[in-house]
């Protein structure tokens, strides 16, 4: 398939291992998701995380200001 082509290596990420355990549900959705859609489960997750510390970040840093 890349007979003759030179691939170069994708640069490592720096990255954390993260483990959790997820309600089975989400977890069969989250599956099938990434197979309809073809991300992999970490960057949908990523995303996920990222979306959510984006929206809700500053409003618990101003709510823990009031405590």
């Amino acid at each position: 398939m890349f007979e003759g082509v030179a691939l170069m290596p994708q640069k490592k990420k720096d990255a954390k291992n993260f483990g959790c355990k997820l309600d089975r549900e989400l977890f069969d959705q989250l599956e099938e998701f990434c197979e309809i859609s073809g991300f992999n489960k970490t960057l949908v997750v990523e995303r996920a995380i990222q979306k959510y510390l984006d929206e809700n970040f500053e409003r618990v840093k101003e709510f823990n200001k009031t405590l």
